[in-house]
């Protein structure tokens, strides 16, 4: 914290001295009345117009027009998109500027560099949230990226790899660790070409995340708040007291046992007295609230001139949880974030960035388990709650017992309880106490580029070191209570407490308890000389050697994370008509042992602008047409579960003993020694297209890309007899391939005052293993060949129809077998069902994932729609929802049980009261698919018009509405939006303001 405020207050300290000298004010003023227009004579409406000296800014109307009064002979700077900033001094008689078309075009951040947007390379996808976060507001990252670029199947999965590595200003953070406001730029980098720079830990993937920076000679100051609801989806469906007694005692019999409850405590749970007769259901209006509330607020400051330049950031997010009693009713999440981005140019060739964030974050819940709880829990074995005028008035003792209860609800109330049942989740939100997890985040960044073209034209240097600090703590009051098991009246139905007997103690010291300290500390720095020269205006050379190093230590590990490389770049471009890159690291990894501790990791690619040919000229739809390729080999560790995998080692384990009865403990080997362990390779070929079409109506971008993850390490089992299996090292020997292709597409129009924007990306991408080590009597079990992600399980056969029936089938291994019980199908012939019949059932992960989105603009109001969908994954019903045996709770789904009535029609097995192994494992009886739509978001969005705002103080003003996972379409749509032992799924919906000063 002491570091934190004094960064901040060096932060809050600059921005007076900055905006003094931005805005000071000059007495002697002049009053400009001026049109703005292209070189082509066009009008430019909405530029922004702005003195250096003055606080007065101005915005061209419809005709290009504007009068500003500004001190006389000052400078005057005008912007607008789609032109370069242009300043001219401000002197009486100025009546036309123009502007010159920023023909440069859009910056793109990549690895160690910024680059011009056609001179992009291939398998890379670039989101820019100004263009959208208007129309489309979010307050996390990950939901912006959503439907928004090819090859990422969610978050951090780029091609099906997974855990992609995320940068936030050149260090390797969380998406959590930044809001999509304070973001400029965000970057996936996805072909080894691209990541290649960055070393091991970008093997799978980077997404580069770019905060914003401050504008010179201007001052903009925009709030946002935001402020919502959000109901729950789906609530599981369990049975009532009285059904789960009648069927439990089916159950029973059904494993030829007598029933547990006999008919009259059934119909007394059916309708009597919940007290005594409780039906206790978790997700009743009793417990719960309706819906939940979420606000944010958030608040920009961005100016400078040109010798600094600053951008601030303040943010607060806060929601409540479902919970409607006890602590339940006090849970919140509060999030506080602060940002400050100052650019300094300290001299002609030295500039300097230092990026500070943090974020202190608090997190309050009751001390209760509240959901696992509500699905484990039986209906019928408490009351949580006693009241206390049930009691007898002659039950003097009872009723002392009960007034002298520290934990009286409501006046009314004490906690109800067995001996069984000691403490349950609706006592702990009452009485048990309350924890708040607390997190604080300091981020620091500090860049120094040095211009040192005096030595050489084109050459310069650059730095960059980061510190993160990570620390959060429980703090927590932890109470103990006593529960009541009342004793009633002798008569069934009375509803008297003839006395209660108290389990328990009611303790409460009052005492503040830490635990679950955890301290993180990200340690980074990088150099890297740049070289960047063009000759002859046509031959474009650029050239980076770097060294770049991580390292990221945790109290509770002992092993710190590391990550170091050497880099080097070389690129030429003829006329950004043709491209070769040769982007390679020399990567180090302490996982592996010395001698194999360093590799070379070569990428090379190739782009060709295929539509400045000749040959193309005829094709005057085509308006921009760029064909790319890359190949190379990243070495990584990502791979490496662990450190000392090379090593033989050893652990105790058993004991021997002599004859004469003394005892040692023994020590045996648990791994093999490998010297020769060496680095995961990831190689790779991908093809890219990149176009826009028909003047630019359509614009297009697609790769297709073959990756494999070659030498995954692995205990060769199959190579060793059985007796030598704790010697076994681990080799490089598995392989994964991934391939497929993903396209970003999108259509653009305007039409009189409408505009129309469709947008559309898909990915697919298949895993297939090319290598495992396996050895399987029948070939249908092998990996390999199948996807990685492949669900193994047996293909059943309906169910056993009677005794006859399980006579005639091969036996099956799991346990004894019932009529209803699921029957399999015998694989391999050996008349038997066992794990040798388990085939490939489906996958887990969808290869095609896609997205669309829709927005349309007329006057002054857009409408904004997104859909995402996923097609071809799987899922397995395995909880305790589906698989219900033993005591569990039984849900819904039980309803379509197995029974001799329902032989022909039942959708589920039979019930039984002991563990059935037979029924409840993987095979397709269980398993879903979970292709699906998902509305993801709609948003209405009214802008006032330019009109309206110049006669005002404001620069921009908007409301908007919204509402985001509002709905799936799916066949299996109950499965897919249900959480079990979780909080549910929730729909929200908010309304917003933004403003801009």
């Amino acid at each position: 914290m002491k570091y934190i405020k004094i960064i901040l207050a060096l932060l809050f300290a600059l921005f007076p001295v900055i905006t003094y000298n931005i805005w000071g004010q000059n007495t002697n003023e002049i009053t400009l009345e001026t049109i703005v227009t292209d070189h082509d004579g066009n009008p430019v409406a909405d530029a922004t117009v702005y003195a250096d000296e003055n606080k007065e800014v101005r915005y061209t109307d419809i005709s290009g027009r504007f009068t500003i009064t500004v001190p006389s002979n000052s400078t005057l700077f005008v912007s607008a998109v789609g032109f370069k900033l242009k300043t001219i001094r401000a002197e009486a008689g100025l009546e036309k500027i123009i502007l010159e078309k920023d023909s440069v075009g859009q910056m793109v951040n990549i690895a160690y560099r910024k680059i011009e947007r056609r001179d992009l390379p291939g398998a890379i996808s670039v989101i820019n949230p100004g263009e959208f976060i208007n129309n489309d507001y979010n307050v996390s990252v990950t939901d912006g990226m959503v439907g928004r670029a090819g090859g990422l199947l969610w978050s951090d999965n780029i091609w099906g790899m997974g855990n992609a590595l995320v940068m936030i200003d050149g260090v390797p953070r969380n998406f959590s660790d930044v809001r999509l406001e304070e973001i400029e730029q965000i970057t996936i980098l996805k072909g080894v070409n691209a990541v290649a720079l960055y070393g091991s830990h970008a093997a799978k993937g980077v997404i580069l995340i770019t905060t914003k920076k401050g504008e010179a000679f201007t001052r903009k100051i925009n709030i946002r708040a935001n402020t919502g609801i959000a109901s729950p989806k789906l609530f599981p469906e369990y049975l009532g007291s009285a059904e789960y007694m009648t069927l439990y005692n089916e159950a029973r019999i059904n494993d030829g046992m007598e029933e547990f409850y006999d008919e009259e405590t059934i119909n007394n749970y059916r309708s009597g007295n919940r007290y005594r007769y409780p039906d206790l259901d978790y997700y009743s209006s009793d417990y719960l609230r309706k819906y939940v509330f979420n606000n944010n607020v958030n608040a920009e400051i961005t100016g400078g001139n040109k010798s600094a330049r600053f951008y601030s950031n303040l943010g607060w997010t806060n929601n409540n949880t479902l919970l409607n009693i006890g602590e339940g009713k006090k849970e919140s999440d509060n999030r506080f974030n602060a940002r400050g981005n100052v650019d300094l140019i300290l001299n002609d060739f030295i500039s300097s960035s230092i990026n500070v964030s943090a974020i202190l974050s608090n997190s309050r819940r009751g001390l209760a388990d509240y959901w696992n709880s509500a699905a484990t829990l039986l209906p019928n074995k408490y009351a949580p709650l006693i009241p206390i005028n049930l009691i007898s008035p002659d039950s003097s003792e009872a009723l002392l017992l009960a007034r002298n209860s520290k934990n009286i609800i409501d006046g009314q109330y004490i906690l109800g309880g067995t001996q069984e049942y000691m403490t349950n989740p609706i006592a702990d939100l009452y009485a048990g106490g309350h924890n708040t997890f607390i997190s604080r985040i300091m981020q620091l960044t500090n860049v120094i580029n040095v211009n040192l073209s005096s030595l050489m034209k084109g050459l310069s240097f650059h730095t960059r070191f980061n510190a993160d600090f990570y620390n959060s703590y429980n703090q927590s009051i932890n109470n103990q209570y006593a529960v009541f098991s009342p004793t009633w009246d002798t008569v069934p139905e009375s509803n008297i407490i003839t006395g209660i007997t108290k389990f328990g103690e009611d303790i409460r010291t009052g005492d503040q308890n830490v635990s679950g300290t955890s301290q993180t500390r990200n340690l980074g720095f990088s150099l890297h000389f740049d070289y960047l020269r063009t000759f002859n205006e046509v031959h474009n050379i650029s050239a980076i050697l770097l060294a770049s190093g991580t390292s990221i230590s945790r109290n509770s590990i002992f092993q710190r994370s590391t990550n170091a490389n050497l880099g080097l770049h070389i690129g030429y471009n003829y006329d950004h008509k043709y491209w070769i890159d040769f982007s390679s690291a020399f990567v180090n990894s302490t996982k592996l042992p010395e001698g194999n501790r360093t590799g070379f990791s070569p990428t090379v690619g190739l782009a060709w602008l295929i539509s400045s040919e000749d040959f193309l000229s005829a094709l005057t739809f085509i308006d921009h047409l760029k064909l790319s390729a890359s190949t190379g080999i990243v070495n990584t560790d990502l791979d490496i579960s662990d450190y000392y995998l090379y090593e033989n080692v050893y652990t105790q384990q058993g004991w021997y003993g002599w004859y004469d009865t003394y005892s040692n403990q023994a020590f045996t080997s648990v791994q093999g020694e490998n010297p020769d362990l060496t680095f995961v390779k990831r190689k790779e070929i991908n093809v890219g297209i990149e176009g826009s079409f028909f003047n630019k109506l359509l614009s297009l971008e697609t790769t297709f890309f073959l990756t494999q993850m070659d030498g995954l390490p692995t205990q060769r089992f199959s190579q060793y007899p059985n007796y030598f299996s704790t010697m076994v090292p681990y080799t490089n020997y598995n392989c994964n391939q991934y391939s497929g292709v993903d396209v970003l597409m999108n259509i653009s129009k305007k039409v009189g005052k409408t505009e129309l924007n469709v947008g559309m990306n898909a990915t697919y991408a298949n895993s297939k293993v090319i290598k495992r080590d396996e050895l399987y009597t029948d070939a249908y079990q092998n990996r390999a060949g199948k996807p990685v992600d492949a669900i193994f399980g047996l293909v059943s056969d309906g169910f056993f129809t009677d005794e006859t029936d399980i006579a005639n089938h091969p036996k099956q291994m799991f346990g004894d077998v019932r009529p209803g019980d699921i029957k399999y199908i015998d694989q391999n012939g050996d008349n038997m069902i066992d794990e040798k019949d388990e085939v490939e059932i489906g996958r887990w992960i969808a290869p095609f994932n896609y997205g669309l989105h829709f927005s349309v603009t007329y006057r002054n109001i857009t409408l904004f729609a997104l859909g995402t969908g996923a097609i071809g994954g799987n899922g397995m019903k395995s909880s305790n929802y589906y698989w219900v045996d033993g005591d569990d709770k039984y849900s819904s789904v039980v309803l379509d049980r197995w029974t001799e009535a329902t032989s022909t029609t039942a959708k589920y097995p039979r019930l039984s009261s002991q563990q059935n192994n037979n029924n409840f494992r993987y095979s397709d009886f269980w398993i879903y698919k979970t292709d699906r739509f998902n509305l993801s978001k709609v948003q209405v969005t009214y802008n006032l018009s330019p009109e309206i705002l110049r006669k005002t103080s404001f620069r921009e003003l908007g409301i908007y509405v919204m509402g985001s996972n509002l709905l799936t379409f799916s066949k299996q749509k109950d499965i897919l939006e249900l959480n079990v032992t979780s909080a549910p799924q929730f729909r929200y919906y908010n309304v917003g303001i933004r403003i801009g000063f």
